[in-house]
């Protein structure tokens, strides 16, 4: 976990030094004032599009206040249904209509159909979302000392969408041993029509409390996306996975497990921004029949400054039958801390 986590911090220190490719400013953003803002499109999401000018900088304005977006850059468009348009945008006759000149001619979508877009050949950084967060608590009377760090990334692609995220957890007692939980995670999203998606998944866990010393996991799962707007995601998967666990006594073990996967995300951009996500997965063991693993985390983040936020995690993890034998099958706990977004 530590060389895993210096990479992370490698990977982080790269984003921070690295300076932007510049490109033409030639898209132009019609706002329903009558307002023109030429720029560059950087992408749309959340209710939000992000525009980069060279007067003002960088500025993010409500995809309700625009009326047309016009641009001579391919851009991948993402509709609430799940369908994907790539083409040029020209304005519409029609004021609540985009037109898209796709390869097999001009499409034409509403405006509140289009949830997602951002220019295909944006470079790797305009794709990436970076966070990273750290958190502390102490009091005397326990002298109990909590702390965390994570970082979380999410890269954006027309054909998949990747997440990846590191975390760690070390909690302090006065004369007793520390405690850790740590978790490494990468998720590859690829899409499919009729908001169908096929989803591949690692994963890397040390958990003293469940007498997990190593664990990893690997595996693949087909999924449904029932639920996709400007402000909500909800994501069910199924599949199987192989697991691979170094107890902190005993011996180790190899299963196969089947795999239930639920995602929400619901997300709001105006002032403040907040954030929700929640993660529920469950893992009913094949080759131990009887025994079963229940992962839970959810997420809260409030904006109080310019990318800096607030978050409160909540999370909880049960194993029916731990493989260690005086490890405990449940382990909880809540998290504070702040993040920021680069």
């Amino acid at each position: 976990m530590t060389r895993l986590l210096s990479r992370f911090l490698c990977f982080l220190l790269l984003l921070l030094i690295s300076s932007p490719a510049l490109a033409e400013k030639t898209d132009i953003v019609v706002l329903k004032n009558g307002d023109k803002v030429t720029g560059e499109v950087k992408g749309l999401l959340r209710g939000k599009l992000e525009f980069s000018t060279d007067s003002m900088g960088t500025v993010y304005i409500e995809w309700a206040d625009i009326e047309a977006v016009i641009s001579d850059t391919s851009q991948s468009v993402e509709l609430t249904n799940g369908q994907r348009f790539l083409g040029p945008l020209q304005k519409s006759e029609n004021a609540e209509m985009v037109s898209i000149e796709t390869e097999q001619g001009a499409v034409g979508v509403g405006n509140m159909d289009i949830i997602g877009m951002y220019p295909v050949e944006a470079g790797f950084w305009d794709r990436l979302d970076l966070s990273a967060s750290l958190g502390f608590s102490w009091d005397k009377a326990s002298e109990v000392g909590k702390y965390n760090f994570a970082i979380d990334s999410v890269f954006r692609d027309p054909r998949f969408i990747n997440y990846a995220g590191i975390s760690s957890e070390v909690t302090t007692l006065d004369g007793a041993d520390d405690t850790r939980r740590a978790n490494a995670n990468i998720s590859h999203i690829r899409f499919k029509p009729n908001k169908r998606f096929i989803n591949y998944f690692a994963q890397v866990d040390s958990n003293r409390e469940l007498g997990i010393d190593l664990r990893t996991l690997a595996g693949a799962g087909y999924g449904w996306n029932p639920i996709r707007s400007s402000n909500s995601m909800f994501l069910l998967t199924a599949g199987l996975s192989v697991n691979y666990e170094i107890p902190v006594e005993g011996e180790s073990e190899v299963n196969l497990e089947a795999v239930g996967k639920l995602v929400y995300e619901y997300y709001r951009y105006t002032d403040p921004e907040r954030n929700l996500t929640t993660n529920f997965s469950i893992y009913p063991s094949v080759t131990d029949f009887g025994r079963w693993r229940a992962d839970f985390n959810t997420d809260f983040r409030l904006e109080f400054m310019n990318d800096l936020f607030w978050v409160l995690t909540i999370y909880a993890n049960f194993d029916s039958d731990p493989i260690s034998q005086e490890a405990s099958n449940s382990d909880y706990g809540v998290i504070s801390s702040l993040a920021y977004k680069f």
